[in-house]
């Protein structure tokens, strides 16, 4: 296993978070307006909300590098080929306390095929009547042919997790 690279991390963590900077808002003709703010790109890097658990860093450098795809993708996609909604507890702050309520969150997934090779599923979070957000970018998953049927296996199948 080879060690941390500590300066490849980095300049790819700063090209995403410059990427996140300069195209904060993307329109998508499936779902309207899509922001990029920094609860998408913090899960880049962590695997939890809370951000105690951090993803491996050679995950977390594939993502960074896939970032500049986002709005190539999303511009192209008049449909999302993922849907899946239920309710989640989410932090609020509401006259000054903060609460957890539970709201309604849809997680919509868009899976493309890049210049044939690169293959990438990005996620969109909507938390109740909010505005869609990035949530996460999926780099390559596993695919296996049972006779004529592509079976795909995407990483836990837990848009939420991934």
């Amino acid at each position: 296993m080879s060690s941390f690279d500590e300066e490849k991390f980095n300049l790819a963590k700063e090209a995403a978070y410059n990427y996140f900077q300069n195209n904060k808002k993307i329109n998508c003709p499936a779902i309207g307006e899509i922001r990029l703010n920094s609860d998408g790109f913090n899960h880049l890097i962590y695997k939890d909300k809370r951000h105690k658990q951090k993803r491996d860093w050679k995950n977390s450098i594939k993502r960074f590098h896939l970032t500049g795809y986002i709005k190539r993708i999303l511009n192209g996609m008049a449909f999302y080929q993922e849907y899946s909604e239920w309710h989640e507890p989410i932090q609020i702050t509401h006259h000054g306390k903060n609460e957890t309520v539970n709201k309604l969150v849809a997680y919509f997934g868009f899976i493309a095929v890049i210049d044939d090779k690169i293959r990438i599923k990005i996620i969109i979070r909507k938390i109740g009547n909010g505005n869609p957000h990035l949530w996460s970018i999926i780099p390559i998953w596993k695919s296996k042919y049972y006779k004529d049927i592509k079976i795909v296996d995407i990483s836990t199948g837990d848009l939420e997790i991934d």
